[in-house]
């Protein structure tokens, strides 16, 4: 067994590459965004003449690998772009992939209850309409055949991301692959591009076996709620296989299943291994918690962290994140669901300073350079977009994966990570986020107390972005109160 972590896509990507490369008999694959037009990193794969993921898996496809590929869709009506995305990347794998390989691009099963419709009818008008003045080939099928029929809601998606080679080795976490997503540890690129994540790749049989399972019931569901196959007929996989992972190297998933009904938003809860595990490894704590997370908005596990915080008088609790969502950041998003959404994390930050006090450091880390004029800045530097879902407790064990701290990743999105129940591997890990976030201030000074962090972000908050050291920036919990505005008659897991 061999963990190995990668943080940023500067590592990730590679690593996905070589993996890909790697497969003799069969490759899965699934992923939220994985744009085929994306450049590879791997030198010596670019000395093979091929350029882009598409050229990649061609090859690999080509050398007589079974491929399957599992892409997310989206609503086609409220999140457009990115259902226009997930058809024109499905689209661009499927017409290079030769062999036995499947794409299928697939929402989510669930869909909205007709009065959720009728409540929603106004805007949904408008995004037709808007529809009807596009340009006919920039639509996709399903949003043709919207303009002829009923119009379905789709609330959740499929946010895992993972690959899975010979059923032997495999990576996963929170990194999808596009041009947007690659960054480096230097982050010194126009602040709306960079991207913080980490991923693991695990090296062990009975893990990607287990991981190859859940992928099996993936798209076993897909192609139960229709989802197309871009490539010939895609038929379903086995799943009478049940590989025995150990309690120190565990696959851990939030599934959900269609829940029809008038009324109906929320999917049927199927999986809810990460909540439980979340607030599992929060409760086991004795010294110290480490976390990164692009969201921090679910109440239970919020809860977890409050009681944790009384229970030990000592506990030291570090967490990294983005000042605000993607959308508010960088696209000045200011619409209801956008302060409902931070509203509830602007409660928990309230919670957690008023147990934890000065055990407690949130950090939204910054660039160490000013920030471009009329672009997104905080403290004068453009924001590093944390996307990476990491806790380490006790440098003990470990958990990294795609599930965000809010109640889709913990309850209707389908997700999936790796815990990991050795300390060295735990305790190694955090030591390289800290050391990335925190550069040559690091010193002897350890990096386990919420202090250390703090006074970091502080000293870097009075110098100008070009004399900072590392990237900790406090969190701007202040003009997060004045932005949050609670919606009281929508389900906190939604968000």
């Amino acid at each position: 067994m061999t963990l190995t972590s990668l943080i940023t896509a500067s590592e990730g990507f590679p690593a996905l590459e070589r993996l890909a490369a790697s497969a003799r008999e069969e490759l899965v694959l699934s992923f939220r965004i994985f744009d085929p037009r994306t450049k590879l990193r791997s030198p010596e794969l670019r000395e093979r003449g091929l350029e882009t993921s598409a050229d990649l898996l061609a090859m690999v496809a080509k050398r007589g690998v079974r491929i399957r590929m599992l892409l997310s869709d989206f609503d086609p009506i409220f999140t457009s772009d990115l259902h226009r995305l997930a058809w024109s990347s499905a689209s661009g794998f499927a017409s290079v992939l030769q062999g036995d390989a499947k794409v299928v691009c697939a929402p989510h099963g669930q869909m909205a209850g007709p009065l959720w419709r009728v409540m929603m009818r106004g805007r949904i008008m408008r995004m037709l309409n808007e529809l009807r003045s596009d340009e006919p080939t920039r639509l996709t099928p399903v949003q043709r055949s919207l303009l002829e029929g009923p119009v379905p809601l789709r609330p959740v998606t499929i946010h895992q991301k993972f690959a899975v080679a010979d059923s032997a080795r495999c990576i996963i976490g929170g990194l999808d692959v596009n041009e947007r997503r690659y960054d480096d540890f230097e982050h010194d690129q126009p602040a709306e591009e960079t991207w913080h994540d980490v991923s693991m790749q695990v090296d062990d049989a009975d893990f990607a076996a287990a991981l190859r399972l859940h992928f099996s019931e993936t798209w076993n569901a897909a192609l139960d709620c229709g989802s197309p196959c871009l490539n010939g007929t895609a038929e379903r996989m086995p799943t009478d296989v049940r590989p025995q992972t150990s309690p120190d190297l565990r696959l851990v998933r939030t599934v959900s299943s269609p829940c029809p009904g008038p009324l109906r938003l929320a999917p049927r809860a199927s999986v809810q291994e990460h909540e439980k595990a979340m607030i599992a490894l929060i409760g086991e704590a004795q010294h110290h918690i480490y976390i990164e997370t692009q969201f921090l908005r679910h109440r239970p596990v919020v809860d977890a962290l409050v009681r944790a915080g009384e229970r030990i008088a000592d506990l030291q609790l570090v967490i990294i994140l983005p000042p605000a969502a993607e959308r508010v950041l960088f696209n000045s998003d200011v619409g209801w669901d956008a302060r409902h959404g931070h509203a509830l994390q602007t409660e928990a930050a309230q919670r957690l300073g008023k147990v934890y006090g000065d055990r407690l450091a949130m950090i939204s880390p910054g660039q160490t350079r000013p920030a471009e004029e009329g672009a997104a800045d905080m403290l004068d530097a453009g924001p590093i977009y944390v996307h990476s879902k990491v806790i380490v407790v006790d440098d003990r064990v470990g958990m990294v994966g795609s599930a965000n701290l809010n109640g889709r990743s913990m309850r209707w999105d389908t997700e999936a990570s790796v815990l990991f129940r050795r300390p060295e591997d735990a305790k190694a890990l955090r030591e390289r986020l800290a050391s990335k976030w925190l550069g040559p201030r690091l010193g002897a000074q350890s990096t386990v107390l919420a202090k250390t962090w703090r006074q970091a972000a502080l000293a870097n908050a009075a110098v100008p972005p070009e004399e900072r050291e590392g990237f900790a920036l406090p969190y701007p919990s202040a003009s997060g109160r004045k932005f949050s505005r609670f919606v009281p008659v929508l389900p906190a897991d939604m968000f």
